[in-house]
């Protein structure tokens, strides 16, 4: 009996030993290279009817170089041009470490491959500050054809009618203007707005804004079922994924799990995605596809 028993317990532990194993490698090779598109839909009556069908492109948190490579950057642009995007947002975090990058060329030839009629935009992350290396971050961008959003907004246009595209500059590393961001924005205007870190919608569905586009959390990057997110960084812990409506006005808000990782090279239960939102004139109604 005791012998069976041992015998028992042995097979249990390298079964249990196996799994482990198994897991750790789906979360460390399989699932970080696994790029899904996660869709919305948001129909809103104060949209005017010149933008409905607009469909935004947004992808955040790239981390490039930390075990994010530039034959992912690639597969990545690839991945955006097929949507046919009219608007191409970034949220943030463009590298790990800015000052250590490599392929300098190759990640700008990435960049400049993607293309939107209403042009690309893009605002600092937490990340892109690590070594005072922004400006390092701002010329990649720049070079790329990306228009800088920081503290500031610039108006879309269609058909003579126009809406508000706003960014705001990291919360964690830099200084944040939420006012200067929407000084142009009103009840009359529809206004999306870019910031990194999603709990800064606390702050923000006070203000004339009707969407939040934003990154930061990875979704948790480990999310475990019937639990959720394991950790999840500051300003990221409110609203760490996926889609909330908050506030009177309301606002919407959009959170990308993004496309790298940090800390640690894995994920589990949360895939690398990109975003689109499709904005439609109409009756308010939101749709995850």
């Amino acid at each position: 009996m005791k012998n069976n028993k041992k015998k028992w317990l042995s097979a249990a532990a390298g079964t249990l030993l196996a799994g482990a194993g198994l897991g750790l490698t789906y979360a460390r090779y399989i699932e970080p290279a696994t790029l899904v598109t996660k869709s919305y839909t948001l129909t809103s009556e104060r949209l005017p009817e010149e933008f409905s069908g607009l469909k935004i492109v947004q992808f955040s948190d790239l981390h490039l170089g930390y075990h994010y490579s530039i034959r992912k950057l690639r597969r990545l642009v690839r991945h955006i041009q097929e949507q046919q995007a009219d608007l191409i947002v970034f949220t943030g975090d463009f590298a790990d470490r800015p000052i250590r990058l490599k392929w300098k060329q190759e990640i700008v030839d990435c960049l400049t491959d993607l293309h939107a009629p209403l042009g690309k935009y893009w605002i600092f992350g937490n990340h892109d500050y690590r070594d005072d290396s922004e400006a390092i971050v701002a010329k990649y961008m720049k070079a790329g054809g990306f228009t800088a959003l920081h503290n500031t907004a610039t108006l879309l246009k269609r058909q003579q009618k126009h809406i508000i595209l706003a960014g705001i500059d990291d919360v964690i590393r830099s200084t944040p203007n939420l006012h200067a961001a929407t000084q142009h924005s009103s009840d009359d205007l529809f206004t999306i707005l870019l910031a990194h870190e999603p709990d800064l919608a606390e702050n923000v569905k006070h203000l004339p804004v009707d969407v939040q586009l934003s990154g930061h959390s990875h979704g948790g990057q480990v999310r475990i079922p019937f639990y959720g997110e394991v950790i999840v960084p500051p300003y990221g812990r409110r609203y760490p994924n996926s889609y909330y409506e908050i506030g009177s006005r309301p606002l919407h808000v959009f959170v990308s799990r993004g496309v790298g990782t940090t800390r640690m090279p894995i994920r589990f239960a949360c895939p690398p995605e990109i975003s689109t939102l499709t904005l439609n004139y109409g009756q308010q109604n939101v749709e995850e596809h």
